[in-house]
């Protein structure tokens, strides 16, 4: 229909109407609810004027013919049908009308549209038949040059659409099984037009992805009566949409992310009814061995949340650019150094039998590779405008291992994105929000990995294995003590073949021997030995013997090794570290001697090692340590937990306004890019910030950089030479490991030192008794009553005496398992603990006050003595 053709068409709608009273279309004469004053349309310019309005801001939607052949909703429709509705006092025509519209992909992704989009659209008719009942008799895609998958634009118009959702809701009881049914018709239209080869037509249609948004803002989804037909119909779509579609929902909906909540909530809702119907359905029959990986359903809400995940990330607070590019550069120079150390290694091995030049090429090889991937990558940062993946896994070549571990945890959408979530400080809702913790009580973790590593590389089926995100922290951290026990076993498996084969005996676990006078030397010499030179011995399981003393390490051993070697090295005589009063925390000492290289990387070795060997340590370091440990950078923001009253400095320093002050930033602050830290000798070690600092005062021009410089300093610069071994030696030991795919920074910090929230209320819920006692044995009341008067020092001590270590697991003191078992009758003789079994064994006391006082005895001189 050409221009003129269209604005005649309205001229004479405006002036004569369709002839028909029952009209909804507002913009008819013959409406009874006519949306002008008639008196203004009796000058014929006023209708001209408003014809070529409509003609220009709508096209031919608002045309009779065209709305009594096409039914779609707008706002204004919507409330003059629903007051027609009311006066009738019947619900019929608007019940037709949200089936109509609903029940059509057409009707529904042509509603709610943004003005001026209509106009330009082509109808493209697809003159094919429908196989099926539920779909139009000829498929109509929309065409418009301004809506490509490439671009963020969208015709749907999302004030409009969620006003007149809402107004729609308000009538819920009159239209919620036509609406219902509705949307069972549209999506099986959907699905049989992907699946009828029509899948490039109809998502290159201008409207098409509006349905998608306007059925999140539906409340139907997270209705349990719709969960399990048209939830999972509507979920089951996403799957079979391509990757560029994807993309494109994901980037509108981190533009639109206030609805983030509400859509993130409906699939929460959809995960926890499907896992209520797997509890069900096992508990009636209980010899069903199936996985909750196995529930229909599951895979498609999983798929979902994953996308709403993605657009929760780029809807959050991502690092700069600069640091970004910053540590991918740090990784590959560690990565470097890691890759060069094995292959040293590597070479001494090899001997002189002409396979050390294979070698020689095979590293220099890898450099190279390593080199061009960092150039490429600040290549393409520095063109592109989306993300680009990190490479601190990608870049691993001297293992395929890292390269699996790469696929496992990444998919296109993520790669296609550019995503890395670890870059992402916050997400717009908190990462939590993602993880439905019903259903984490519910995965069983050994079962799952078990299933996983069964399956076909090629033929890889659903496993939660493979979103990190939606999982506990208490499931990722039983995820990789599988892996690393897994690691173990191989090790164990290449010892003894070798051992078979060569006639050389390999020692299946990492020993040490060491003296309690001499722990650090010991210790120092052992690991470099036998864990820097020979990398491998680090993936070995951990065992501890003291020298002169003896047991068998079970367990207990190691993990008082680990106490008391952090008590000794982070204590102040060594010089490494420094306590700070105000966060109790400690950070690396700025002045330690130039020659503690060796000193550093033992203890990040052992940081590693206690990951690794399921240790939790009595530490405490700032959550900026844990980032660093992630291979992030310090910023700003990161001094607030690490260093709180410099933050504050610095923060009323940005937010200084002289203006309303009546001063200025120099004359208030007095402050220079010349600076001091405080070492652990309480001494202040002076440095410019920029050349000539001194000189150089702080402003309202440059305050800005210089908090930037500032925190560098504190944070990074100052303690490069102590962090850079530590890091090398905590990655000798988890490089190989999926932690950083795995885990977030917080969650490393919970990893390493446990909780320090202990309810002892928890431990006594969940305890086991064993030789005798139950929990209404006389000396078992007696114990807790006494447990339970203990000063909270007092606790930290029982907690230590009899597991090793005074902090909580992931999940609290429930998940020790504490076991109480009778060790003879009364007697003189202390209580014992077997901390590698969580075991106290509590003889049977002849009163509460005799119990409490062997009880303090032994927890108070529990070094060395009563651990066995």
């Amino acid at each position: 229909m050409t221009a003129a053709k269209l604005v005649q068409s309205y001229f004479q709608q405006l002036t004569r109407g369709c002839g028909n009273n029952q009209c909804l279309n507002m913009y008819c004469s013959s409406n009874l609810s006519f949306k002008y004053d008639r008196k203004l349309f009796e000058d014929p310019n006023n209708v001209a004027a408003e014809a070529i309005k409509l003609a220009h801001d709508y096209g031919s939607a608002y045309l009779d013919e065209y709305m009594n052949s096409n039914s779609f909703l707008t706002e204004e429709n919507l409330q003059q049908i629903i007051i027609k509705c009311k006066e009738l006092n019947n619900w019929a025509l608007l019940q037709n009308l949200i089936y109509s519209v609903f029940s059509n992909r057409q009707n529904l992704s042509s509603s709610f549209l943004r003005k001026g989009f209509p106009i330009n659209i082509s109808t493209n008719n697809d003159t094919s038949s429908s196989k099926t009942a539920s779909a139009t008799a000829k498929s109509y895609f929309l065409r418009d040059s301004r809506i490509t998958l490439e671009n963020n634009e969208i015709t749907l118009d999302f004030d409009l659409m969620k006003r007149s959702i809402k107004l729609l809701m308000s009538y819920e009881d009159e239209i919620s099984v036509v609406i219902n049914d509705a949307l069972g018709a549209l999506f099986k239209q959907i699905a049989n037009e992907l699946a009828l080869s029509k899948k490039v037509e109809l998502e290159d249609d201008a409207n098409f992805l509006n349905i998608f948004f306007i059925v999140f803002q539906l409340p139907y989804l997270s209705d349990p009566i719709c969960i399990f037909d048209t939830a999972y119909t509507f979920y089951s779509i996403f799957p079979k949409l391509s990757i560029e579609i994807q993309m494109k929902f994901v980037r509108i909906l981190a533009k639109q992310k206030t609805d983030l909540n509400s859509y993130v909530s409906h699939v929460q809702q959809y995960i926890t009814m499907h896992t209520l119907r797997w509890c069900d359905n096992t508990q009636i029959n209980t010899t069903n061995e199936s996985l909750l990986s196995s529930e229909r359903g599951m895979n498609e809400g999983l798929y979902v949340l994953r996308i709403l995940f993605y657009a929760n990330l780029l809807g959050g607070e991502r690092q700069i650019l600069e640091i970004i590019e910053t540590e991918r550069e740090n990784d590959q120079r560690m990565e470097v150094e890691l890759i060069n150390r094995r292959q040293r290694h590597n070479d001494d091995d090899v001997g002189d039998d002409g396979n050390h030049n294979e070698q020689e090429q095979n590293q220099q090889q890898q450099q190279q590779q390593s080199a061009e991937q960092g150039e490429n990558r600040s290549e393409a940062a520095a063109t592109s405008p989306l993300r680009h993946r990190s490479t601190s896994f990608t870049m691993r070549t001297s293992t395929s291992e890292q390269d699996e571990i790469e696929s496992l945890y990444e998919n296109p959408l993520q790669i296609k994105l550019g995503l890395e979530p670890n870059e992402y400080r916050h997400g717009y809702l908190p990462f939590d929000s993602f993880i439905n913790e019903f259903a984490n009580e519910k995965i069983e973790i050994n079962k799952e990995y078990l299933d996983f590593v069964r399956q076909r590389p090629d033929n890889l089926h659903f496993s939660f294995i493979l979103y990190p995100f939606f999982l506990s922290t208490i499931n990722k951290i039983a995820l990789l003590n599988i892996e690393n026990k897994v690691q173990m076993y191989r090790q164990r498996h290449t010892s003894f073949f070798h051992s078979i084969f060569s006639g050389v005996r390999l020692d299946p676990f990492f020993k040490i021997c060491v003296r309690r006078g001499h722990l650090i030397e010991d210790a120092l010499i052992a690991l470099e030995y036998q864990g820097i030179e020979q990398p491998a011995e680090l993936k070995k399981q951990f065992f501890v013997e003291f020298e002169g003393e003896q047991g068998h390490d079970e367990g207990g051993l190691s993990k008082e090794f680990f106490q008391l070697i952090t008590e000794q090295i982070f204590s102040p005589e060594y010089g490494m570290f420094m306590a700070d009063e105000e966060t109790r925390s400690l950070w690396f000492n700025p002045s330690a001697a130039e020659d503690l290289d060796r000193e550093y990387t033992l203890i990040g070795m052992l940081l590693g090692l206690a990951i690794y060997n399921s240790v939790i340590l009595d530490i405490k370091f700032p959550p900026i340590l844990y980032r660093k440990l992630m291979g992030k950078v310090g910023t700003f923001e990161d001094l607030e937990t690490s260093h709180p009253t410099i933050y504050k400095s610095l923060k009323s320093l940005l937010s200084f306004d002289e203006q309303q002050e009546g001063t200025t930033i120099e004359n208030a602050f007095g402050s220079t890019f010349q600076v001091g830290i405080t070492d652990a000798t309480g001494s202040r070690v002076i440095y410019d910030l920029k050349e000539n600092g001194e000189n150089m005062s702080v402003t309202s021009d440059n305050r800005q950089e210089f908090v930037r410089l500032y925190s560098d300093l504190i944070l990074n610069k100052s303690v490069e030479k102590q962090f850079h071994p530590f890091f090398h030696g905590f990655l000798l030991v988890t490089r190989d490991s999926s932690l950083r795919k795995l885990f977030r920074p917080d969650e490393i910090e919970l990893l390493v030192a446990g909780s320090q929230v202990l309810d002892f209320n928890q431990l006594a819920t969940a305890a086991e008794y064993d030789a005798g006692y139950s929990k209404d044995s006389p000396t078992i009341r007696n114990f807790w009553d006494v447990l339970m008067s203990f000063t909270d020092e007092q606790k930290r001590k029982f907690l230590r005496f009899t597991t090793g270590s005074d902090r909580a697991p992931i999940g609290g003191l429930a998940r020790l398992k504490l076991i109480i078992s009778r060790n003879g009758p009364d007697t003189d003789r202390l209580p014992t603990a077997h901390t590698c079994f969580n075991a106290f064994l509590l003889p049977d006391y002849s009163s509460i006050d005799k119990l409490r006082e062997k009880l303090l005895i032994a927890i108070n001189n529990a070094e060395g003595f009563g651990l066995l």
